[in-house]
Parts: C-alpha cells; sequence; structure tokens
C-alpha cells in the first residue's frame, strides 16, 4: 500500500507538471515566438535549434497533451481510492500520450525512455491494485464465516 501511495505521488506530480508546462506553452506560443524572432540574442546559442524545434509543434497538440495528462490526474486520484477504474482511466490516458506525438510529430519524436515507465508503471500499478483487492476479498470473506 505504501508503494502504491509514493508511486501515485510520483505520477501526480508527473501529471500536474506536464499540464501546467503544456498550457503555459498552447497559451503563449505565438507571443515567444514573435519574441524570440524580433530579438534572436535572448536565446542562448545552444538554445536556438531546440526551440526551432519547439516552435513547430502545433498548439492543438500541447492542449491534447494537457488534457490526456489531467484524465491521467484523474486516475491516479481515483487510484488513491482504490478505485479500479482509475487504473483505466490513467492507462488509457498514457497509452494516448504515447501515441500522440506519432499522430502530431512523427517517428522522432517517440522516447524510449517515455515506452518504458509507462509500461512499468502501468504493469506495477496493475500488480498493486489486484493485491489489494485480494486482500480486500480476503478481509471480507474471513468476516462472513
Amino acid at each position: 500500500m505504501k508503494t502504491l501511495r509514493v508511486l501515485l505521488v510520483l505520477s501526480i506530480i508527473n501529471a500536474a507538471c506536464y499540464i501546467f508546462s503544456c498550457l503555459v506553452l498552447a497559451a503563449s506560443l505565438p507571443q515567444l515566438s514573435a519574441m524570440f524572432e524580433s530579438n534572436p540574442a535572448l536565446l542562448p546559442n545552444e538554445m536556438h535549434t531546440a526551440w526551432n524545434t519547439l516552435s513547430t509543434i502545433p498548439r492543438p497538440y500541447y492542449v491534447a497533451m494537457a488534457l490526456l495528462y489531467a484524465l491521467s490526474l484523474a486516475g491516479c486520484i481515483l487510484m488513491w481510492n482504490f478505485r479500479r477504474s482509475g487504473f483505466h482511466c490513467y492507462a488509457l490516458s498514457q497509452l494516448i500520450v504515447l501515441l500522440l506525438p506519432l499522430l502530431f510529430l512523427g517517428k522522432g519524436f517517440v522516447g524510449l525512455g517515455d515506452i518504458m515507465f509507462t509500461l512499468l508503471f502501468l504493469y506495477v500499478y496493475h500488480h498493486l491494485l489486484k493485491k489489494i483487492e485480494d486482500q480486500q476479498q480476503q478481509t471480507t470473506e474471513g468476516g462472513e464465516s
């Protein structure tokens, strides 16, 4: 149970950071692009390539990511309360998060680390929730005899 809580805290922090950063980028991308184009000296030389890539990503991508991470956050909150529906909500949102870069950006933006961590968290959440459900079922069956 303690392991589940620790992992959920990490997932909640991750989702909150992504929601915030995606919404900020979606809202401010045109202004930032105009600012950096009018005064390129604002960015260090090392950042120009990164900014050029970032600025080509369409705004709907950031909005979609923010919504998916909000769904992921809702799933984490449900799992915190030991609701199986939270796992399904979390799993669906995380799997779509893995597919979204393919749809918007192409193969070059899919990270192997993202895939591995997503699958690892899904596996661990599934087994921890199953274990908790089994314990609750045994407690219920033990109380009925």
